[in-house]
C-alpha cells in the first residue's frame, strides 16, 4: 500500500475542475483526497517519488520528466531531482497535467502540453448554451524543445487555439515522422480527435484530418483522448476514448489522414488509455477496463488494467489488473507508460496519485483480490427515512456529502443517536417510491420520514421514439400517490415531511434530450416551468391541507442562483445539498420533540 500524497491528488484535479463552480471542484478534491491511497499489484513497488510521467531516459541514461513550469532530472532512479526552468517567463506559459513528453532518435526532446495560463471560457460555463459561442472556449495546444536533454529549452511553439481536452501521447515514427496525438472542441459542442505531425524534429507541424465519431454535445462527449503506436508494417494505429463502452480506433498510413474509424471489442469506462511498444516487441494497453467488482460499469475507475498485443493490435492479452483503488470519489486513471529498462515498467496516473513500478515478468505472479464494496448494515428502528429519487440518493465522486449525510451530522452535534437511512434510487417515481414503500421504507420502522418525489414523475420524455407528450407519472396519479404514502406513515404513527424539489435549468445535453415542446430551451426556466410546477404546487397544497411540515427547496434555490446549487442542471451540488440540509435540519429536530 503506498502512501496518500494530497499533493499529487490535489494536481491531478486542476484543469478539469477549474471549469466546474469552486464549491463543486473543492468538493470533488475532498472527495478524491478521501479515497484510499492505490492498492498496488502484489509484486508492484512504489517508486520513491511522486512526481507524474511521462517519462523518458536522457543520452547519459537518466530520467526526464516536467512539471507545470520546470524540466526535472534523476540519476539516481527517481530518489533526487535536480530542476531547470522551461519558461523564462512563467507567466506565458503553464503545462497541463495532461501532457506528453519524447526523445527523439538523435537526442531532440519535445514536450506536448495544454496552456493553463491562456485557459479561458464564458463566466458559468455555459457549453453548449446559446448565449455563447464554441470559439470562446480556449486551451491551446503547444510544443516545445529541449536539445541537450532538458537543460535548456526553445521558445514554445503553438499549434491550436479551440478548448484542448487531453493530451498524452507522442511518438517517433521509423521514418522519423514526429506524431502527436490532440482534440479540440468543435462546432458540435463536443470533442474530436485531431492529429499533429512533424518532419523537422519539432520545429514545424503539420495538422491532420479530425476524428469525431458524432454522439455527445457535452464537454467530454466525442470520440477523444487518443493514444498512438506504430505497427510493423507502418502503419499508424489509434485507440479512442468514447461514452459507448468501447474504445474505437482509427488507422493511418502517414499520421495525418485518418480512417477506419470504428469501434473495438475492448471493453473501457469513460476514460483514456495509454498504447506503447515495449523492448521485447509487444505493445502494451494500459486502461481502465470496467473493475472486477462492477463489469457493467461505462464510469469506474476504480482499477487500472494492461494488456498486451503480440499480433499489432489485432488481439489482445487477458486483461491485469496493476492497481485500484477503493471508495467514494476513489479512482486511478489517465495512465502514464514508461519503460525504465527491458521489463520494468514505471506506472503512474493523472487521478488517482499513482506512483508504481513492476517487472513485466511478474504479472502473472500475483494478482489483486476483487474489491468487495462494504454491506450497509440496515438502520436502526426509530430513525430517519429519506426516501426519493437521484437528488436523494448519494453520488459518490461527484456530491462529497448529501443532504441525508448532512443531516446526520447535525442531528449527531446535538447529540442524538437517531441513524438516518438513505433510500433515495435514481430515476425513480412517486409509483416506484409506492411500490417499494413496505421494503425501503416501513420495514425500518421509522419515526421520521423525508419525502421528495416529482421530477422523474414530471419528466416529459420528448427524446423517445415517437416522442413522449405526457409526464411520466400522471399529476393526479402523484398527487394520489403523496396522499397515499402520508396516510400510511401516520397510521403507523410515523411522521412524514415533504419537500418540494430542486428546479432544473438547462445544460447543453439537458437541451439535446428536452428541447423540444412542451419545454422551451430558449427560457431560462423553461425546463423547469412548464410542467415540474405543477407537481411542486402539489406538494404544497398536500402540505397545507394534511398539516404536514413542508420544507420548500424548490424556493431557496430559486432565491439564491440555481445554477451555483446545481451539479449537472438537474441534481443538487456540494453547495444544493448543504443549502437543503440547512432547511431541513431544524425541521427534523422539530419533529422529535
Amino acid at each position: 500500500m503506498s502512501p496518500v500524497n494530497l499533493a499529487v491528488i490535489a494536481k491531478s484535479c486542476t484543469k478539469r475542475f477549474l471549469r466546474a463552480s469552486l464549491p463543486a471542484a473543492l468538493s470533488l478534491i475532498a472527495a478524491l483526497a478521501q479515497a484510499a491511497a492505490p492498492t498496488l499489484h502484489p509484486k508492484a513497488s512504489p517508486l520513491p517519488h511522486t512526481h507524474q510521467g511521462p517519462f523518458v531516459t536522457t543520452g547519459d541514461g537518466a530520467v526526464l520528466c516536467v512539471d507545470a513550469q520546470n524540466a526535472l532530472h534523476s540519476r539516481d532512479e527517481g530518489k533526487t531531482w535536480t530542476t531547470n526552468v522551461i519558461f523564462p517567463d512563467p507567466k506565458k506559459f503553464k503545462i497541463s497535467n495532461e501532457r506528453a513528453l519524447l526523445r527523439t532518435r538523435n537526442g531532440v526532446v519535445i514536450a506536448a502540453w495544454e496552456n493553463l495560463a491562456e485557459q479561458k471560457s464564458p463566466t458559468g460555463w455555459h457549453w453548449g448554451e446559446k448565449s455563447v459561442s464554441w470559439q470562446d472556449f480556449v486551451l491551446p495546444i503547444y510544443v516545445c524543445r529541449s536539445l541537450d536533454d532538458g537543460k535548456t529549452w526553445e521558445e514554445p511553439i503553438f499549434l491550436n487555439k479551440p478548448w484542448c481536452g487531453c493530451i498524452h501521447s507522442l511518438i517517433e515514427t521509423r521514418d522519423g515522422r514526429i506524431v502527436l496525438v490532440g482534440q479540440e472542441i468543435i462546432p458540435e459542442w463536443r470533442h474530436a480527435t485531431v492529429m499533429f505531425v512533424s518532419d523537422d524534429k519539432g520545429k514545424t507541424w503539420k495538422r491532420s484530418n479530425v476524428l469525431d465519431y458524432g454522439i455527445g454535445a457535452h464537454d467530454h462527449a466525442g470520440s477523444i483522448e487518443g493514444t498512438v503506436v506504430e505497427r510493423k508494417d507502418g502503419s499508424l494505429y489509434q485507440l479512442l476514448r468514447t461514452e459507448s463502452g468501447f474504445l474505437w480506433e482509427a488507422t493511418s498510413r502517414d499520421g495525418l489522414r485518418w480512417e477506419n474509424l470504428q469501434p473495438t471489442k475492448i471493453k473501457s469506462v469513460t476514460c483514456c488509455a495509454q498504447l506503447m511498444r515495449l523492448a521485447d516487441g509487444r505493445i502494451a494497453l494500459l486502461w481502465n477496463h470496467p473493475p472486477r467488482h462492477a463489469p457493467d460499469s461505462r464510469t469506474s475507475r476504480e482499477e487500472l488494467f494492461i494488456a498486451f498485443s503480440s499480433d499489432e493490435c489485432a488481439t489482445w492479452t487477458e486483461p491485469k489488473v496493476v492497481a485500484g483503488s477503493y471508495g467514494a470519489g476513489a479512482r486511478v486513471a489517465y495512465p502514464y507508460l514508461y519503460e525504465r529498462r527491458p521489463g520494468e515498467m514505471w506506472i503512474t496516473t493523472m487521478q488517482g496519485g499513482l506512483r508504481m513500478k513492476l517487472n513485466v515478468a511478474d504479472l502473472g505472479a500475483g494478482e489483486l483480490p476483487v474489491h468487495t464494496p462494504p454491506v450497509v448494515p440496515p438502520p436502526k428502528p426509530g430513525g430517519v427515512v429519506m426516501f426519493g429519487d437521484s437528488t436523494t440518493a448519494v453520488r459518490p465522486g461527484a456530491v462529497q456529502k448529501v443532504y441525508a449525510q448532512r443531516v446526520a451530522e447535525s442531528l449527531q452535534g446535538i447529540g442524538s443517536s437517531l441513524s438516518v437511512h438513505n433510500a433515495g434510487i435514481g430515476g425513480h417515481t412517486s409509483k416506484n417510491g409506492r411500490d417499494r414503500f413496505a421494503k425501503d421504507v416501513l420495514a425500518h420502522k421509522p419515526r421520521i420520514v423525508v419525502i421528495q418525489f416529482g421530477i422523474n414523475d414530471a419528466a416529459v420524455d420528448v427524446w423517445k421514439t415517437p416522442p413522449a407528450t405526457e409526464s411520466r407519472v400522471s399529476l393526479a396519479a402523484y398527487e394520489e400517490n403523496l396522499r397515499w404514502m402520508i396516510t400510511t406513515l401516520r397510521e403507523r404513527k410515523v411522521k412524514p415531511i415533504l419537500m418540494t424539489t430542486n428546479p432544473l435549468r438547462w445544460t447543453s445535453r439537458l437541451k439535446d434530450m428536452y428541447g423540444k415542446p412542451p419545454y422551451r430551451p430558449d427560457d431560462t426556466e423553461g425546463f423547469d416551468a412548464p410542467v415540474l410546477a405543477r407537481y411542486n404546487e402539489v406538494v404544497r397544497r398536500l402540505a397545507k391541507e394534511l398539516y404536514v411540515p413542508l420544507v420548500e427547496v424548490h424556493g431557496a434555490f430559486t432565491a439564491k442562483n440555481p445554477d451555483e446549487l446545481l451539479l449537472d442542471g438537474m441534481h443538487p451540488n456540494d453547495e444544493g445539498h448543504k443549502l437543503i440540509a440547512e432547511l431541513l435540519a431544524p425541521v427534523v429536530r422539530n419533529q422529535l420533540r
